[in-house]
């Protein structure tokens, strides 16, 4: 009897199992809030410039999943990137530029009251807009639990970006740190990356459910502005010396790779 007692007992909580985790199977939209943080990595694509380690990544937002079928789904939503980009000048080549205030000067407008700057370390913060183009293949429930692949696009738009510099003022002699500058056209304002992430859905109570994931987004689109002339191009804001002792004007080139872990409720 007791054995009896103990299979019927299973074999009750196995089907309270499979109707709960049902719901959420069947529901075709979930909605809820996502949280993420990360670090990113910059691939430099110029000499000018040097990485000065990793930066990070906040991002906070919403997501919708679209059940497709019961192992496949779409994930979009609206997400803010909060990301910290690190640089540092060459050793031996001196990088400057000209400011007005909390201003970053182009070098064509350096005669405007303009203060020479020479950078040292830069430190950038902007704010992104993102929108998640993902497709998910996910296993069955496996009691309260299953277990997904999402392979798709992230594409951010800059909402907003300032940079902090540690460097030196030569017309004064005197070390300086440049806090919250305001330089445009530097940062591209759009930034798409391929992706592809692995994870575990957590149904603990009726159609809502808590998921985790881990995933590398590979960046394609260049992170800073490029323009047509970008080699002595007086629209750029930064420049070096060249062998000749004359300035040669030259905007930051790179790309971003991102590893980000994001958990989410949806309801």
């Amino acid at each position: 009897m007791n054995m009896k007692k103990r299979s019927l007992l299973v074999f009750t909580l196995l089907l309270s199992l499979s109707a709960i985790a049902q719901e959420a199977a069947e529901k075709k939209v979930q909605a809820g809030i996502v949280l993420g943080s990360g670090i990113n990595f910059q691939k430099m694509m110029t000499k000018r410039m040097e990485t000065n380690g990793v930066g990070t990544d906040l991002t906070v937002g919403a997501n919708v999943l679209i059940n497709l079928s019961e192992t496949i789904g779409f994930t979009t939503g609206l997400e803010f990137d909060f990301e910290r980009l690190n640089y540092k000048a060459p050793s031996g080549s001196p990088v400057y530029y000209y400011f007005r205030d909390a201003e970053i000067l182009s070098y064509k407008d350096r005669e405007e009251n303009g203060t020479l700057f020479e950078v040292s370390e830069r430190n950038q913060k902007a704010t992104y807009l993102t929108i998640p183009t993902m497709l998910s293949f996910r296993t069955n429930f496996f009691g309260y639990w299953r277990y997904f692949g999402k392979f798709g696009l992230r594409n951010s738009f800059l909402v907003s970006s300032k940079t902090t510099d540690d460097g030196y003022i030569p017309e004064i002699d005197q070390n300086m740190t440049n806090t919250d500058m305001v330089s445009k056209n530097d940062l591209f304002f759009l930034k798409s990356a391929v992706g592809v992430c692995a994870g575990a859905e957590w149904n603990f109570s009726g159609s809502t459910s808590l998921i985790a994931e881990l995933g590398y987004y590979y960046g394609f689109t260049p992170l800073h502005t490029q323009k047509k002339t970008d080699a002595g191009d007086e629209r750029n804001s930064l420049f070096t010396l060249d062998e000749d002792l004359k300035p040669l004007m030259f905007n930051n080139k790179a790309n971003q790779n991102q590893i980000m872990l994001k958990v989410s409720i949806l309801f």
